[in-house]
């Protein structure tokens, strides 16, 4: 029997590896130590050393674990029963020869480090084997994650259809575009799939599978045995399929729009044809070939010259009824214009059971069930002779790859070959695997991959390239009934695969299209965290989807990846929650983090081994770990702090006193100082003392600028709340969920709980003083109490200490889920009682329900209050002394405000300004140096802004320890170093302008914070857009100057601190190696795509380095533009004038005037309009709410119309007609009219007279000019 060390190698060396491995490389690769030591040479770069402390682990084969396992034993010298880590270099040295002499100290504390996962510092054989093996199944499983994804993911759905008998063949009729003048390949997603069955069922499906219509063939009359139909070809070129039959004949039906009409039938064959293959040509659609091979072992090959201009078999007679018959001996014989037929034959002992054309090769090819005659590879020019393959058994089917010239066949052995057209004697590799017979395969050229189908209905998706199975699908998986799979139809670009035994299923996935830059992820799910580990060099990263990903900073390669970080079960079903919280330890060695259903875990993130899991007391998500002196605190949604002794053996719990009435959002630590601060969603800040667990102040700008500390900020509980209604003011209770305690301790001490002042008098006191205003800052109000419930107050706060005080007797320890809702059921048993004693007493007291409007806000106003107070972000400037005039905590949240709070008892808020790019932005994260002399700001809109805080609201006590120790911040290199501040007078004043007018545009901050003289902008150093989304965390590398930001588009960048962009991680390839010493100047000048399409003119200058090289080219081209464009004698006369203002102005008259002519072509010539100008638009009318259409519509005056001059001849007649009136009108023929009239019928005879007179002189003058002449 083998000990269980044995065991545990053997399971870390793969079987049949005597003296070297294997070993998965985290890009999915592997590698031998030989080729790792042949590829030492080449591992000679700039940090060479670095790199082969890397592979250390990589480059260990069976021999020297043999050996280590030995030395482990022997150098074992103090009998501890671990090496240290003295005790383990030079167990390494000894190993690895060498090798270990371009290896330093520092790797190998490295690689100890990594092994020794407690943190107990020592390293024994066991945990070494442990580690070795973690690491490498997880790599192995990254890499199978990262490898081409499962081509099949999803079970199979059947299909339902009316197809009785078994289906021949399954087809995909592509949709052609004749009108562009181009087609779509088979790769579109437009066109039909065909379904033909033995029993003469033809179904048309779209690209979902849904039934669009079905078509049953009749016999013909004439025919009394039944038909069976073969195979089924579609011909896209000409709208038509060909499906051929027993009788002999293969039938041509026309399939445009919803017809399916038989137009030709080709009888007369010599054999059945069983399988057929149709090409053409889409760059001339009239050339085609149609291949088929028969039941005799012939292929016979059907060229058309001119498939559309003749209907495929010449134009049909319009008076004929149904098809025409072509008789196949016409074909053969060459009657039939533009068609030649090539007679193979026979070529096989045996029936052909597929036939394919190669258009690359000008060939076609045939299989067979037979010995000698396996397959054959025939020239249509008949140029070149035909090439045999002889297998056992024969082929019964195959597929070619025009891609990569090969050929993929499968046949009764149950093997899957590829084969080089060329070379006919043996295959280029064999698969195996099939427990049956293999009868279709294809080819996905896309992806590099075979399927293969076994009659046994068995599945198998194989890698070309390494000719490894990627998925098998267990026959009892296809539900397909009792029958073989007797056709496939795979669509590649969709990656669906249709299978056809006497009905339908089809297996599908979408294959992942490949991403463009701009579209490149770092994980699948939003980014929570992105910590920057400078002890491995490391960046480690959570998202929602509960993956933990470790990346190598120096190239952006992910180095090692575990899923289902915290899971959960609902319903039965086990699921992913998503990581809300992530931190180091102290050392750095091991990764923390909390999810959303309440758990916290401890990790190794070097082999993603679970350490340890801490105890939860509920569900809620953990928003916030910190990690003080052997001690992980947590904080969350409960709106408690709990805090854990970072020790196997000690699982001592416990919770501290509730404090917020909201959800905790962030929590931070000071180590400094030993105090920890949370904050909520209501704007509460409270800091708490680290060794005694008491709140020491309360902070919140909503509320007053000095923290609150003593009686006032003593709240009467997070489950009371104060509703007043008219004068009187009743307690209720908002929530049944108190702290839980141990049902044992009921021992009151002053040391762990609140502090006991005196009897309950003192208390009332304290409590009746909440709403006098306090000296030390008399802005800061409490809400008054009425007298009348003083006493109802004085009840529940001595019940509120005495729970407090219990609750910080003694530690909670371990304890049952039993314990702990027994304790939760007591308490509310005793509140009820409680409540039940009130109402009996006095039922003027009974509490009112309280009106929710949202997130326990009583109206509108109290939730945007609650909104914009809500704190995000809580960051403390570690290197700053405890003064009441230094900030030491920076606070950011809603509405982009960070502020900058003093701790100490008589600090408060020192100052605050707006972070965010836009009014209504929030800043999520923030991060600081070392020194804290820079702060590094995040808002929702993805901008990165960083400020200089070096003197930012500091005392005199902090500005005389950086005397005393030489701390001098360095101002003279700003400017190059930020590419922000870079630029000339005019753009700097430009971009001050612009500063001061957005800040002018902002939302003020609340009276209470007294903004006045709280409001003090830091030097802003630099501003960008690293992300389109919002950016939620964000971690800075001090030792490089680098800056990582995760957001919520799942990528995670890197930047340097000016504003150079690196890369993304995970994007392909990765980036080069960075060194130790990174200078911006000698990085690419390159930039995040989706960034570029829509930065401003700062960030592209930002990103640019400070270089506007196309604002440089545009400005050029203006100048050279515009010196052509002015005559050189007008620049001559405004340079010797100069001095002249008229001269000055009549030259630029002048050249304004001379704009848009030429001296050449004159007023002929047109300047270019490179746009149009749009239309100028009417001004809209509006009567009430309608729009005036007709009087807005635009239109041109009217102009008068002239009265045309009547001709000499009509004004005759005029007159003749006139005159003629008035004599029927004289008064001399005595008519009434003449008599009535006479007066003016006297008038108008005067008037004619003197007309008439006027024509005759008119027309005598002409001719007395003329006899003149």
């Amino acid at each position: 029997m083998k000990s269980s060390r044995d065991q545990r190698k053997s399971m870390f060396l793969p079987p049949g590896s005597a003296s070297q491995t294997s070993i998965p490389t985290p890009d999915g690769s592997s590698s031998t130590p030989a080729d790792a030591k042949a590829s030492k040479g080449s591992k000679t770069s700039m940090s060479g050393k670095q790199e082969v402390g890397a592979r250390l682990e990589d480059e260990m084969n069976n021999d020297h674990l043999q050996k280590l396992q030995e030395i482990f034993e022997e150098a074992d010298e103090d009998g501890g029963g671990g090496l240290d880590i003295d005790e383990f270099r030079g167990a390494m040295r000894k190993i690895m020869g060498e090798g270990m002499d371009e290896v330093d100290d520092k790797e190998l504390a490295i690689v100890f480090m990594k092994v020794d996962a407690n943190c107990d510092g020592t390293v024994d054989w066991d945990e070494y084997l442990s580690y070795m093996l973690l690491e490498y199944q997880e790599r192995d499983h990254m890499s199978n994650l990262f490898k081409d994804r499962i081509p099949f993911p999803k079970p199979l759905k059947n299909i339902f259809s009316n197809h009785r008998d078994m289906i021949a063949k399954i087809g995909f009729y592509q949709t052609i575009n004749l009108r562009h003048g181009g087609i779509a390949d088979e790769g579109e997603t437009n066109g039909r799939h065909i379904s033909v069955s033995k029993e003469g069922i033809i179904n048309f499906w779209n690209m979902e599978m849904n039934l669009l219509k079905s078509v049953t063939l009749e016999l013909p009359r004439e025919k009394t045995k039944a038909m069976w139909l073969t195979d089924m070809i579609c011909m896209p070129n000409v709208n038509m399929i060909a499906i051929s039959s027993t009788e002999r004949e293969i039938s041509f039906f026309d399939v445009n729009a919803s017809k399916c009409d038989k137009c030709f039938q080709v009888a007369g064959l010599e054999h059945c044809a069983l399988t057929m293959d149709y090409w053409f040509d889409p760059r001339n659609m009239n050339k085609a070939v149609l291949v088929f091979g028969d039941a005799g072992g012939g292929v016979y090959c059907i060229v058309f010259q001119e498939a559309l201009g003749s209907a495929l078999f010449g134009a049909q007679n319009a008076k004929s009824i149904g098809s025409r018959r072509v008789p196949f001996q016409e074909l053969l014989k060459g009657l039939v214009k533009g068609i030649q037929v090539l007679k193979f034959s026979p070529l096989h002992e045996d029936w052909v059971r597929k036939v394919k054309y190669c258009c690359n090769l000008n060939s076609f090819v045939s299989c067979a069930t037979t010995n000698d005659t396996s397959m054959f590879i025939g020239d249509l020019d008949r140029k070149k002779s035909g090439s045999f393959f002889k297998i056992r058994k024969g082929i019964l089917c195959f597929d070619y790859d025009k891609d990569s010239n090969v050929i993929v066949t499968g046949g009764m052995d149950r093997s899957v070959r590829t084969w080089n057209p060329y070379v006919t004697t043996k295959a280029t590799s064999v698969m195996k695997g099939h427990t049956s017979a293999v009868v279709s395969v294809v080819v996905n050229t896309q992806h590099g991959q075979i399927i293969s189908v076994g009659k046994d209905k068995g599945i198998k998706v194989w890698d070309m390239r390494d000719q490894t199975c990627l998925q098998n699908i267990n026959p009892r998986n296809i539900d397909l009934g009792p029958h073989a799979i007797s056709s496939i139809c795979f669509h590649a670009k969709t990656g669906s695969l249709i299978l056809g035994t006497n009905q339908l299923a089809l297996l599908e996935h979408k294959w992942e299209v490949e991403r463009d830059e701009d579209e490149m992820t770092s994980h699948n799910r939003p980014i929570t965290h992105c910590l920057y580990n400078s002890l491995f060099n490391q960046v480690v990263s959570g998202c929602h989807d509960s993956v933990v990903c470790v990346w190598d900073l120096a190239t952006g390669t992910k180095t090692i990846q575990f899923s289902n970080a915290h899971k959960y079960m609902e319903k039965g079903l086990e699921k992913c929650a998503e990581i809300t919280a992530m931190t180091f330890d102290p050392t750095g060695r091991r990764l923390i983090t909390g999810g959303r259903n309440g758990t916290v875990k401890i990790w190794n993130f070097n082999n993603g081994a679970c350490l340890r899991e801490l105890e939860t007391f509920d569900d809620l998500e953990v928003t916030g770990i910190a990690c003080p002196k052997q001690r992980i605190v947590t904080a969350g949604w409960n709106k408690l702090i709990t805090s854990y002794i970072d020790s196997d053996d000690d699982e001592d719990t416990r919770q501290w006193a509730a404090k917020h009435n909201e959800d905790i959002l962030s929590l931070a630590c000071s180590n400094t100082s030993r105090s920890l601060a949370t904050s909520s969603y209501d704007g509460d800040i409270w800091v708490w003392s680290l060794e005694t667990a008491h709140p020491l102040c309360k902070l919140n700008a909503f509320e007053g600028v000095k923290p609150q500390t003593g009686s006032r900020m003593l709240s009467v509980s997070r489950e009371t709340s104060f509703h007043t209604t008219g004068d009187a003011s009743v307690c209720s209770s908002s929530s049944s969920r108190l702290p839980t305690t141990r049902s044992d301790s009921k021992d009151k001490l002053n040391g762990e709980g609140v502090q006991d002042n005196g009897d309950k008098g003192s208390l009332s006191n304290d409590i009746a003083k909440m709403s006098v205003t306090n000296d030390e800052d008399e802005k800061t109000k409490l809400p008054e109490i009425d007298p009348q419930n003083v006493s109802l107050i004085h009840e529940r706060a001595a019940n509120l200490k005495q729970d407090s005080q219990t609750f910080f007797t003694e530690s909670i320890g371990p304890r049952t889920k039993e314990s702990r809702q027994k304790n939760e059921s007591d308490s509310r048993e005793k509140e009820n009682i409680k409540a039940k004693e009130r109402r009996d007493k006095d039922p003027n007291t009974r509490p009112q329900r309280e009106s929710s409007y949202c997130l326990g806000a009583k109206n509108k106003d109290e939730y945007v209050r609650k909104h914009e107070a809500s704190v995000d972000k809580l960051l403390f400037l570690q290197s700053r002394t405890n003064d009441k005039d230094t900030a030491t905590l920076m606070a950011s949240g809603s509405d982009g405000w960070v502020r900058a709070w003093s701790i100490h008892h008589k600090g408060g808020l020192l100052g605050q300004f707006n972070a965010a790019h836009k009014p209504g932005e929030a800043v999520l994260a923030m991060a600081t140096d070392e020194e804290n002399e820079i702060l590094i700001t995040a808002d929702t809109l993805g901008y990165i802004k960083v400020w200089d805080i070096a003197e930012y609201c500091i005392g005199k006590r902090e500005m005389a320890r950086r005397a005393r120790e030489n701390i001098e911040v360095d101002y003279s290199d700003r400017e190059r170093k930020y590419p922000y501040l870079s630029g000339n007078s005019a753009l700097k004043q430009l971009s001050f302008r612009m500063e001061m007018k957005s800040r002018a545009n902002l939302k003020q901050p609340p009276p209470q914070s007294n903004p006045k003289d709280t409001l003090l902008f830091p030097p802003k150093l630099n501003s960008f857009r690293a992300h389109l989304k919002g950016i939620t965390f964000i971690d800075f590398a001090d030792d490089k100057r680098l800056i990582i930001t995760g957001s919520v588009d799942c990528s995670i960048r890197l930047w340097t601190v000016c504003g150079r962009y690196i890369g993304t991680f995970g994007q392909k390839g990765g980036w080069p190696k960075l060194p130790d010493e990174i200078d911006p100047r000698g990085l690419s000048r390159v930039m995040p795509r989706d960034v570029q399409r829509v930065a401003s003119a700062i960030t592209l200058k930002v990103l640019n380095g400070g270089n506007m090289p196309r604002w440089k080219l545009a400005k050029t081209i203006m100048m050279v533009v515009g010196r052509k464009q002015i005559p050189q004698d007008d620049l001559e006369d405004s340079n010797s004038n100069s001095d002249g203002v008229d001269d000055i102005e009549q030259a630029e008259e002048k050249r304004q005037s001379s704009w848009g002519t030429s001296s050449i072509l004159g007023k002929s010539y047109k300047p270019k309009t490179r746009h149009k100008m749009p239309p100028i638009l009417p001004d809209i009318r509006h009567n009430h709410s309608q729009v005036m259409v007709y009087s807005s519509l635009p239109f041109t005056n009217l102009t008068p119309v002239k009265d045309p001059t009547v001709p000499a001849s009509l004004q005759e007649i005029q007159l003749r007609n006139q005159s003629s009136d008035d004599t029927m009108n004289n008064p001399l023929a005595g008519g009434p009219a003449g008599q009535l009239k006479r007066g003016v019928k006297k008038s108008r005879l005067q008037e004619f007279i003197q007309k008439h007179r006027a024509v005759k002189m008119m027309q005598k003058r002409p001719t007395k000019q003329a006899q003149t002449k």
